[in-house]
Parts: structure tokens; sequence; C-alpha cells
């Protein structure tokens, strides 16, 4: 009987990582959807459903440390500001509860295309099918 309470535990750890990375994935597209042209307040609302109320958004390069509602009211600043964006996940580390990932965005502005010229590096805590932490590194 243990081994095979052992076999289930290893077969829902990757589960759990996979429906974690998914999250991350969804975080992505919607926070992307949300700085282009033709945005609308729901698209910021389902960005803001991803995450947990007490939900951090860490940038320390820049000295920023913001709650749920002030990293919502940045999306909301930011609002239809791009012609087009997308992100490319580059690679990923996942842990338990805990996604690193390494991307680059493409942004349309004023017609200009903007490509970061390495990968960025971010950080996503997820707890209870919710983010908890987005720790920017660069």
């Amino acid at each position: 009987m243990p081994k095979y309470l052992l076999l289930l535990l290893l077969v829902m750890i990757p589960a759990a990582n996979a429906d974690d990375f998914d999250i991350v994935t969804q975080f992505i597209q919607l926070s992307d959807k949300t700085k282009v042209v033709g945005a609308s307040r729901e698209d910021i609302l389902a960005v803001a459903e991803l995450l947990s109320e007490d939900m951090r958004y860490q940038h320390p390069s820049y000295n920023q440390d913001l709650t749920k509602s002030q990293f919502v009211e940045g999306l909301t600043r930011y609002m239809g500001t791009a012609e087009s964006l997308s992100t490319e996940v580059k690679s990923r580390i996942v842990g338990k509860g805990a996604i690193a990932i390494s991307y680059v965005s493409t942004l349309v502005r004023n017609g200009n295309e903007e490509v970061d010229s390495t990968p960025l590096m971010r950080l996503f805590e997820v707890e209870n099918d919710k983010i908890t932490l987005i720790r920017e590194y660069w």
C-alpha cells in the first residue's frame, strides 16, 4: 500500500505544477491583452481574478513593492497604450508553488516595433490557484 501512495504522490506533483504554469500562462496572455488598443475594464478584471487578495508585485531594480490594488491600478494606466504586444516564454523552471520564466516581449507602439534585446526574468509564486507574488528581475 505505501508504494501506491508514493506513486500517486509522484504523479500528482507534476500535475499541480502544470496547473500553476497554466495560471502563469493565462496571466501573461491576459496582461498583454490589457495593454493593447481595444482593451477594456473586463480585461483588467480578468487579470485581477488570477491574483490572490494579498498578492504582491515586486520590482527590486525600481524599488517597487505593490499591493494587488496598486498593481491593478497600474494596469489601468497602461490600458490600450500599444498596437500589439506578445510575450514569448523562452524557458521556465517549475518548483513547488513557484515558477521562474525567461521571456521576450514584442511591443508595437506608434508603428514602431520594440523587442526585448535579451530575455527578461520573472518569478511567480502560486498558492490555491492564485498568484501570490510576481517579482521582476530586470
